[in-house]
């Protein structure tokens, strides 16, 4: 079970994004943030909580918050 609060945040990735964005979360080639805000974006998608995800980041909650809205917004220019 999920911990943390809920949020209505909540993001559904078409499957060409989660392509995109699973090797950026590995890639050596591209800057720790860029890798960073690609794993946020997928553990929530995946259904994990901000909360969780901050922990798991290293970052707070007001962080994963803003990438989150960022990419909501912006999609993945953002």
């Amino acid at each position: 079970m999920a911990h943390g609060r809920l949020t209505s945040l909540t993001i559904r990735l078409a499957p060409a994004e989660r392509l995109m964005l699973l090797p950026w979360q590995r890639a050596t080639t591209i800057s720790a943030g860029v890798a960073r805000r690609a794993r946020i974006v997928v553990l929530l998608a995946d259904g994990m909580t901000i909360t969780d995800i901050a922990t798991m980041v290293g970052r707070r909650r007001r962080h994963v918050s803003t990438w989150v809205q960022r990419f909501l917004h912006e999609g993945l220019q953002g």
